[in-house]
């Protein structure tokens, strides 16, 4: 006898593989999105943060720091207007591990001791 609340397994897996089709419909919409010129800025797999931040920063209240190295290369990011040195210096380390990764692929930066392994 089921309960009156329980799902029956044929219901589950209907449920599952809907979400499953969904989820694999949403990747392929944002891999498609992504793509567009448009939304070059957007990282390949963004958070929600990310996202927010993005959207902030075409509303006004957030902004886009440049950030010069030392070998005069250059590159962006972005962080709310409320920020602070922390989430700039997080945005920072977050933005260099992903260029080292999209270069070189799989790195690991000690930030404790400036060495890269």
């Amino acid at each position: 006898m089921d309960s009156a609340g329980a799902a029956k397994p044929e219901e589950e897996v209907a449920a599952y593989q809907s979400s499953e089709a969904k989820q694999a419909r949403l990747q392929s919409m944002l891999a498609a999105l992504l793509d567009d010129p448009i939304l070059a800025d957007v990282p390949r797999k963004p958070s929600l943060a990310d996202v927010d931040t993005l959207i902030n920063l075409e509303l006004g209240s957030a902004m886009r720091v440049t950030v010069v190295k030392l070998d005069n290369t250059l590159f962006d990011v972005a962080v709310l207007n409320t920020a602070t040195l922390k989430d700039l210096k997080l945005a920072i380390r977050k933005e260099i591990t992903e260029i080292e990764q999209g270069q070189m692929g799989h790195r690991h930066i000690s930030w404790s001791t400036g060495t890269v392994n």
